[in-house]
């Protein structure tokens, strides 16, 4: 059967009916079959305002009437194509078809004072339910809006009451509407499964001012009808615990007064659609639940396509991954390809590895997602995991005395390092003609070197970064040997550089004087103008914001920070669940597009299938969040950062908690959707304990402070968390502000400035096993 939604007011001039047919004609726009009925029997005026051109030769009124009084044994002569015609709604794929209450005369008056509504809604088969069977049999509507009657009355209650699945209450933000609508909750208090949204409509006021005004009068209708949620709904801790901030305002939904609007005859009026496009989007999303469940219930193995969902992390040295299918192009990459580029900076978890991985490890898919920009650069490990013969951070360290005995430089040390790691690719070859002369005792050195990193390679590459009259032969081999032949090739060299946080020593100068001897390799390389040989240099954020060398802005513009924002992440996240074929065949169901075109699908369709893994909002009505929401801003931390990792162990985290439910009845579970809110809360809190070890292992010296949070409230006033910080074993830096100022930079921490207190990220605080509570 066809949703019901019913547009109610509670008094005249709030544009309930102006509404209905602008959502009317939107919904068409989006291929819908709407069916809009008219229930304001004692001011009727839908077909009015549709400007129907036809007029069917009977309205529900005689329909209702003729049947209520017709033995059973008699045919009624009034049928249901009788009674509506259709709305022509320009360049729509769907339809909308108009039920007018009647034609206006005495005749139709007199019909009205005798019709009862308890005459057309008691019984097991009712008139309405009649009506309803037979527009359904006639017409296969998607949903029937229904006009109410104003006030509290019996047609209001039952168009709103009986007739409706959803309630969409109109009201002008004053005390008259605000009693009315609160008495008329009070009557509903039995009808759980009733969905109800409110409408503050004409709002002259659109400022902040005026806004805060409507939302004190939301807020406090929210409060009455929120017991009445439909069970099947998630009332996570998450959004319970968090009631004290404000509602977003994009879920607020507010109809200016609109000068057109308020002077013309008839609607819609297109250029108006905008302003009533959220009410048609909740709407959508109830039917797209409903489709959602369709689709599920009639899959018989529910719980074997939950066991085949795999969410494998990406790991691009896994040789048994298939990079193609679980490799994720970020808006980022682009800029990642430019020339220019040579710092990309992020967070551990956000994706410098798997970029490095990538052009060093899986060429061919690394050239294909670059759509062949890059047929003709060789790609190397400058340094890094990739080439497992390299210096280790006990050579590092060893290295590092030598040069300060010797007065060497890194800088000429990662320009050896360098041409070391072009002889092992095969890449160095020494001129033989006369100018080769020159280089004969590089030559020498360098062609004595075993392929496989030994003592001998760190002595050799020490040798060249002290001896003056090598370190300058080294940098004529980079530009005359390597640039000058990468020209003549036509060939561009890019060195990619990674694990530099994990071989250099924090302790002592190590890792300052290391990493700026490589930024200063890359800007005497630009001086140069070296064009044919790139760096990469992948880096940790906080390690960038410690360095400190002449002229470090040489970089800006140069750098790009990894970070993942929304559509990304849900492309990630339905790159992961199609994995199972089970799934993939779900989605074909309700989105075949997003599968297809999984890349450059918009953020809707990405939605729209994943649905059908996580549901659309967490709670019903209009003031839940959304569930796609919802994960992406658990796993983003206070820098904005968002960890494409902890998504995998979400969602592994959810699956299996999920299975735990097998054996429930689907009555006792949501059925448009595979994971359930308690199933994603309990992935996150897997997803949480992993990244908390993580940032044990990228920050050892804060562990004691990790420690110290646990029982501690995620909401903390800065009196608590400044006797945290005294407390600490060890001077963790200098004063406590520059403190604070570190934990907001790494993450960790946001300062409400409503509350006045220091709120820790929900990515952390279930794996520091913090309190959740604690808002005011």
């Amino acid at each position: 059967m066809p949703r019901t939604v019913t547009f109610y007011s509670f008094k005249g001039g709030v544009g309930r009916t102006t509404a209905l047919t602008h959502v009317a004609s939107i919904l068409a726009m989006r291929g819908r079959k709407v069916v809009a009925v008219d229930l304001d029997l004692e001011a009727p005026g839908l077909s009015t305002a549709f400007n129907l051109k036809k007029q069917p030769k009977y309205g529900i009124v005689d329909y209702f009437y003729e049947r209520s009084y017709l033995p059973e044994e008699v045919k009624p002569s009034i049928l249901i194509t009788d009674i509506f015609s259709e709305v022509k709604i320009p360049k729509a794929t769907g339809r909308v078809f108009v039920v007018p209450a009647g034609y206006l005369s005495l005749d139709y008056v007199s019909k009205v004072d005798d019709l009862h509504a308890t005459t057309v809604i008691d019984g097991d088969k009712n008139l309405w339910s009649i009506f309803k069977q037979e527009i359904q049999e006639q017409l296969k509507p998607d949903i029937l809006l229904i006009d109410s009657r104003t006030g509290i009355n019996q047609w209001g209650a039952l168009s709103l009451i009986q007739a409706a699945d959803e309630a969409i209450i109109f009201l002008f933000p004053n005390a008259q509407n605000k009693q009315g609508i609160e008495l008329l909750l009070e009557s509903l208090q039995s009808l759980k499964n009733l969905s109800i949204n409110f409408v503050f409509s004409p709002v002259p006021d659109v400022t902040k001012t005026g806004l805060d005004k409507v939302k004190k009068i939301w807020n406090f209708l929210l409060e009455r009808i929120k017991n009445r949620t439909d069970e099947n709904y998630d009332t996570d801790e998450e959004d319970s615990n968090t009631s004290n901030e404000q509602p977003e305002n994009d879920e607020l939904l507010v109809v200016p007064y609109l000068v057109p609007i308020a002077f013309s005859d008839s609607y819609p009026i297109p250029e108006m659609q905008d302003y009533y496009s959220k009410i048609a989007n909740l709407i959508d999303e109830k039917n797209d639940e409903i489709q959602r469940s369709s689709v599920l219930n009639i899959v018989e193995h529910r719980w074997e396509i939950i066991e085949s969902l795999e969410f494998p992390e990406v790991n691009a040295a896994d040789p048994k991954q298939d990079l193609s299918l679980l490799f994720q192009r970020t808006t980022d990459f682009d800029k990642f390809l430019d020339d220019t580029t040579c710092l990309i900076r992020g967070k551990k978890g956000t994706g410098k590895t798997a970029l490095y991985w990538l052009f060093l490890k899986h060429k061919e898919l690394a050239q294909k997602l670059a759509h062949r920009r890059l047929d003709n650069t060789v790609f190397l490990s400058g340094h890094g995991r990739f080439q497992d013969s390299r210096p280790t951070r006990d050579e590092f360290q060893v290295i590092h005395q030598n040069l300060q005995k010797k007065n060497g430089t890194w800088e000429a040390f990662w320009r050896a390092y360098l041409l070391f790691r072009c002889y092992q690719e095969g890449l160095l070859k020494f001129p033989r003609s006369k100018k080769g002369e020159k280089y004969s005792e590089l030559k020498k050195i360098i062609n004595n070197l075993p392929k496989d990193w030994q003592s001998e390679s760190t002595e050799a590459l020490l040798e060249l970064s002290t001896n003056s009259q090598l370190i300058l032969i080294v940098k004529d081999a980079v530009n005359i040997i390597l640039n000058q032949e990468a020209k003549e090739k036509s060939q561009k060299l890019w060195f990619l550089y990674d694990d530099l946080d994990e071989d250099f020593s924090e302790a002592g100068e190590l890792r300052q004087q290391a990493l700026t001897g490589l930024f200063q390799l890359v800007q005497s390389c630009d001086a140069r103008r070296l064009t044919k040989i790139r760096f990469k240099i992948l880096l940790r954020e906080d390690i960038w914001n410690r360095l400190s060398f002449d002229n470090k802005s040489h970089f800006t513009g140069r750098d790009i920070i990894l970070q993942w924002n929304q559509i990304d992440f849900l492309r990630l996240a339905l790159r992961q669940a199609i994995q199972s074929q089970d799934f993939k065949n779900l989605v074909d169901r309700v989105s075949p597009v997003a599968v297809e075109s999984i890349d450059v699908v918009n953020e809707e369709e990405l939605d729209k299938a994943l649905e059908l893994l996580w549901g659309s909002r967490r709670r019903g009505g209009n003031r839940a969040k959304k569930v796609s929401r919802w994960v992406y801003e658990r796993l983003t931390d206070s820098s904005g950062t968002t960890f494409p990792r902890s998504l995998s162990l979400l969602l592994e985290g959810a699956k299996e908690q999920e299975l735990t439910y097998r054996g429930k009845s689907l009555t006792q579970i949501r059925t448009d959707r595979l994971l359930q809110g308690k199933s994603l809360e309990s992935g996150l809190r897997k997803a949480s304990k992993k990244r908390c070890e993580e940032i044990k292992e990228e920050y050892p010296y804060l562990i004691n402070f990790f420690d110290s949070l646990k029982g501690k409230s995620a909401f903390l006033i800065k009196e608590e968390l400044q006797e945290i910080w005294q407390n600490l074993p060890e001077k963790v830096l200098d004063n406590f502000e520059e403190f604070v100022s570190f934990l907001g930079e790494i993450g960790i921490i946001e300062f409400r400035e409503k509350e006045k207190r220091y709120k820790f990220v929900d990515i952390y605080v279930y794996g520091f096993e913090m309190i959740r509570q604690g808002g005011v």
